[in-house]
Parts: structure tokens; C-alpha cells; sequence
């Protein structure tokens, strides 16, 4: 009897010695499963915009890691850490707290490669290692990962992330548009210094932008102009923008930098464009690139109206006769009329890169070192730059702004709280009226595409738009469904909430971006009227008591 007891004893001392060692002992076994997302290359020329995690909401990285505990045990302090060989020491990314078994949790890596990668000249293929370790890991249980990468040389540009093989539509051909802009540079020096020697030589030292004039940065953007023509600047003819969605070999191009034009007195379209991008921005201006299939022209937009130049009008070896700066500017202007019909008719090949736009999104310029050599050629070719000269172009006929459609499946915001209006469901003689602003412009809305569309307002900045529709329906609900439907057929997306009394809050999406928006709808004589006033989602914010003052001033 007393020798079972013993035995039983000593069971259980056993037992609570496993359970010991399980619970302290094993804390830090684990089975951690990592899988890996890496980015297809890394551009330099956007290195700023890759450490980013704000810049396009997080949308460029090196890597994202997805780790799942598929142990029986809790993990504790779990670290990640990365490093890529001869760019980035050994970082730690983040720590997570614990995770229990089954968790999974998500790690992004957005790299701080230094301003040194700008100096990159040739293409290479490089590593970044892993390692992921947490409190009472053993050797053998901590996670080790590696993977290869292409880092292109400075001067590429590649037009999409998008595989070839899952490429399906224009916006997968101009995945990549926003990083234009970090190929603008108004703060390189030598960039600052033609600009500067233009200025002096060609436009009498004034400066554009600053008066808000569009003669004024009319007079700017020719004198850009002139000076590539009295320099003998040579337009580069082969063409290198995608002009279908098969054109594979076009996905990538090696751009001479805005300093590279300029010093090597040549250019492609898309390489003008950038030199005049970085130029008007150093002048103060809001420089846009406008991209068609096989071209790119570049100009500014003010006062909520666009202005563009051939810039390719230089010519070049068989390209026929050089344009006068006059000339360069009607044919962009009257390209750009197309281009506006095309984009409001919903054709996703004709796109505006707006690049103080991308600036205030995270969208950085490369940074250059000065260099001396080049300033010496700007000086040498500042000599062909005619004294005499005085640049005086009449002021382009105005356009209109480029309406603002767009979607993601974003929540749209909630409409400003007001007293309680009569039923818009209940049919009125009364027409919705809004109160329109001083000074702001209309626009003829058949050029929308949306025959539901009676009036377009916009404020001279171009940042809130007032929209009038007339629907053939009975409720708000197929009034809105209409309305979708149509705003559908230009690639958009609409996505709304509504109350009893006819207050309407959304966000319309598409290529562009979210524009969001507030609505009032009444149900009269002549159909369903809805009365909306948005912005685009980067300046809601900033306009949120215009917006809220119009919307209230709908009756």
C-alpha cells in the first residue's frame, strides 16, 4: 500500500514537472511560417518615395512579409529585422508584441536607401536578407529569409509594376505614372541654373508664376521653348510611350535626366516633358505632363484651367520643318483640346501627371549633387541665347478643367448635419437651386459624357466642383442607379450612403483617384434632381468649410 502510494507520488510530481517545462521550459519554441512579397525592382530615381510608407498610402515597397505562428505556443516581443548588402545596414522594421498560435500578422518594409543610389549609372541584382527572432528563440527556431532583386540603373523609368502576363487594361500600363514626377527636379542645381540663365537672358530676368497671370506663364513656358531652339536642341524622334496594350517594349524607358537634356542638347518627348515640368516648377508654376498613346507634351495648369506646348517642335533629323514658339504653342493647345474631349469621354490612354499634385502625396524629386563641368556647359550654351530677345506670346485661349470623376471602394464621408428638409421623394414644381460663388467657372457639361449632367461649376483652383443632374426616375434609388450606371460606362465607380430627407454623401473612384462629394435630390417635374459638390479626396480636408457652406446653400 505504502509503495503504490509512493508511486502515485511520484506520477505526479512528474506531471507537474512537464507541465513546468511546458510552461516555462518550451516558452520559446515556436513554428513560425514566413512567406514573402517582394517588389519586382527598385527605381533610384524613387528611393524617396520606396522609405516613404505615407507616400501614394504605402503603395511602393521593398518587401512585405506575412508570418503565421503555427506552433502550440504563445511568442513574445516578436522582432523583425532586414538588411541589403552594401545599401542598408542590419534595420529593425517592427516589433510585435506576441502572437498567439494561429495569428498571422503583416510587416512592410519601406528601405532608406540614401541619397548615394541617385549616382547609380548600371543595373544590378541584389539580396535582402531577413531575420525574424522573438524572446527565448533558439538558434534553430529563429526565421531566416532572403531573396534577390533588381535595382535598374538612376535613369530608368519603368512604366508599370504589372507583370506582362496579367497586363489587362491602361491603368496596369500606367501603373507607375505617379513616379514621373521624382524625375523633375526643380532643386537640382544645374536644373536651378539654366532656369536662372533662361530667366535672365531670354525673359529679361522676369519671373512667371508669381503674378498668377497666365499671360505671364505663358510668356515662361514659350521662353522655355525658345531657349531649346536658339540652343539648336535636337528632338530625339524615336518614340517610347506605350501606344497599345501589347506594346511590351515600351514598358520601360532610359531617361536622360532634366540636366542631361539640357546639357546634351537632345530629348525624347516624355524627356522634354520633364525638363519643362522641372523648369516651370522652379519658376513657380503648376507644372502637369499630359501622356496620349505614343506622345507626351508638357504644361501648367492655373486658376483651374490647363495650357500646353508641342515641345517636340525643335525637330529633329527628318522630321520636317522646326516650329516657331507661336506655332509650338497653338499645336499644343489644340492637342490638348482632343485630350480633354478623349479624358471626359472616358478614354483611360489620355492622362494628366500633375506634379505638385504628387509632391503634397509623398511623390519626392530625386536629389543631385551639383556639378561643375555642367554649369560650364549651361554657360557655353547660354551663348547662343540671343540678347536682343524678348519673348512677348499672346495668352492661349482658356480650357477646361479636367472633370473629376474617380473611385476605390472608399467609405464616403457623412454630409453635414442641417435642420431636416421637406421630403425630396414627394414630387415639386421647385427646381433645386445652390448658390455659386463669385468668379468661379462653367463649363459646357455635354463634354462630360454624362447625359444626366445639366451644369458643372468649378472654383478657379479646381479643387471643388458643383454638379447638377437630372434623372429619369421616380426615388432616389433608381435615380442613383442611373447615375451609376452611366458614371460606370467611363470607368467609374460610385460608392454612397443617403437619408430619408434626400441627403446623399460618396466617393466616386477611378483612375485618377476618389473624388468625394455631398448631395442634395428632390424629385420634381422635370425628374429626380441631385445637386453634388465634392473635391478630390487630397484636398477634402483643407476645403471641408467651402464644402460645407454650398452644400447648405442647396435649397
Amino acid at each position: 500500500m505504502k509503495k503504490n502510494i509512493v508511486i502515485g507520488f511520484t506520477l505526479i510530481l512528474v506531471g507537474a514537472g512537464i507541465l513546468i517545462v511546458n510552461f516555462f521550459g518550451n516558452s520559446g519554441e515556436g513554428n513560425l511560417k514566413i512567406q514573402v512579397e517582394k517588389a519586382p525592382y527598385i527605381m533610384p530615381a524613387a528611393h524617396q518615395v520606396y522609405a516613404n510608407e505615407e507616400a501614394l498610402n504605402g503603395k511602393y515597397f521593398l518587401f512585405k512579409v506575412l508570418l503565421t505562428n503555427e506552433g502550440n505556443n504563445t511568442l513574445e516581443s516578436v522582432k523583425v529585422r532586414y538588411r541589403v548588402p552594401g545599401y542598408v545596414d542590419w534595420t529593425d522594421l517592427e516589433t510585435i508584441g506576441e502572437m498567439i498560435p494561429g495569428q498571422t500578422a503583416s510587416v512592410v518594409c519601406y528601405p532608406k536607401f540614401g541619397d548615394q543610389i541617385t549616382e547609380k549609372m548600371t543595373e544590378s541584382m541584389e539580396r535582402a536578407e531577413i531575420q525574424v527572432d522573438w524572446d527565448g528563440a533558439s538558434n534553430k527556431d529563429k526565421v531566416e529569409e532572403s531573396f534577390a532583386f533588381k535595382i535598374v540603373d538612376r535613369n530608368t523609368y519603368m512604366f508599370t509594376s504589372v507583370a506582362q502576363s496579367e497586363i489587362a487594361s491602361w491603368a496596369d500600363i500606367y501603373d507607375n505614372n505617379a513616379l514621373l514626377a521624382c524625375f523633375v527636379t526643380p532643386n537640382d542645381p544645374i536644373v536651378k541654373y539654366y532656369t536662372q540663365t533662361v530667366q535672365e537672358k531670354i525673359l529679361k530676368g522676369d519671373a512667371a508664376g508669381v503674378s498668377k497671370d497666365p499671360k505671364d506663364a505663358v510668356r515662361f513656358m514659350t521662353g522655355i521653348y525658345e531657349a531649346t531652339l536658339m540652343s539648336h536642341m535636337v528632338y530625339s524622334s524615336t518614340k517610347m510611350i506605350p501606344e497599345n496594350l501589347n506594346d511590351y517594349s515600351k514598358l520601360s524607358q532610359h531617361n536622360r535626366l532634366p540636366r542631361e537634356v539640357i546639357t546634351g542638347n537632345t530629348g525624347l518627348c516624355l524627356e522634354l516633358s520633364l525638363l519643362y515640368a522641372s523648369m516651370m516648377s522652379a519658376g513657380g508654376l503648376e507644372p502637369v505632363i499630359y501622356l496620349v498613346p505614343g506622345h507626351a507634351y508638357p504644361g501648367f495648369r492655373m486658376n483651374g484651367q490647363y495650357y500646353a506646348i508641342e515641345a517636340t517642335g525643335i525637330g529633329g533629323e527628318g522630321l520636317g520643318k522646326i516650329s516657331s514658339a507661336q506655332e509650338a504653342l497653338e499645336q499644343g493647345m489644340k492637342q490638348l483640346e482632343e485630350f480633354f474631349q478623349k479624358a471626359m469621354q472616358g478614354d483611360p490612354r489620355y492622362t494628366i501627371v500633375d506634379i505638385h499634385q504628387l509632391n503634397m502625396a509623398g511623390v519626392t524629386p530625386m536629389s543631385l549633387k551639383d556639378d561643375e563641368f555642367m554649369r560650364q556647359k549651361v554657360d557655353k550654351i547660354a551663348d547662343n541665347f540671343s540678347p536682343q530677345n524678348q519673348i512677348n506670346a499672346p495668352q492661349a485661349p482658356q480650357q477646361r478643367q479636367l472633370a473629376a470623376v474617380n473611385t476605390n471602394n472608399t467609405t464616403p464621408p457623412n454630409y453635414p448635419t442641417e435642420p431636416a428638409q421637406p421630403d425630396r421623394n414627394t414630387t415639386t414644381s421647385t427646381s433645386l437651386m445652390v448658390s455659386i460663388p463669385n468668379g468661379w467657372n462653367q463649363y459646357d457639361p455635354s463634354m462630360s459624357g454624362l447625359s444626366s449632367l445639366r451644369s458643372y461649376h468649378a472654383s478657379p483652383d479646381g479643387l471643388i466642383s458643383i454638379s447638377k443632374f437630372v434623372l429619369p426616375a421616380s426615388n432616389l434609388r433608381d435615380a442613383m442607379n442611373i447615375l451609376s450606371a452611366q458614371i460606370g460606362s467611363l470607368g467609374g465607380v460610385v460608392n454612397y450612403k443617403s437619408d430619408t430627407q434626400g441627403q446623399i454623401s460618396g466617393v466616386t473612384t477611378d483612375m485618377n483617384g476618389n473624388f468625394m462629394w455631398f448631395a442634395k435630390s428632390r424629385r420634381t417635374s422635370a425628374g429626380f434632381e441631385i445637386i453634388t459638390v465634392g473635391s478630390p479626396e487630397y484636398a477634402f480636408a483643407q476645403q471641408q468649410n467651402m464644402l460645407t457652406s454650398i452644400f447648405n446653400s442647396i435649397r
